[in-house]
């Protein structure tokens, strides 16, 4: 399992976890399917899941890396969006 950044353009950006960089691919059409542009702007790249994420909760900033903040999930599926990226 690993963590895979997949954008379109840069644009619409999310983390997913999946067991390959096809599987994320896949995933992130499925998820985006009504905004699809060319299949060939879609980049995936991937990311290490010690990699820290600045999130906002309750205004303030707290930093997590990818792994963390999948377990916090209350359910463990593969492929899922980890979180989405700005």
């Amino acid at each position: 399992m690993k963590y895979y950044k997949v954008s379109n353009s840069g644009f619409d950006s999310k983390v997913i976890v999946a067991y390959s960089g096809y599987e994320a691919l896949g995933y992130y059409l499925m998820e985006i399917d009504d905004q699809l542009g060319f299949v060939d702007d879609i980049d995936v790249e991937e990311v290490d899941a010690d990699e820290r994420v600045e999130i906002f909760y309750t205004g303030y900033p707290v930093y997590k890396t990818l792994k963390e903040l999948y377990q916090e999930k209350d359910f463990w599926q593969v492929p899922n969006v980890v979180v989405e990226v700005e």
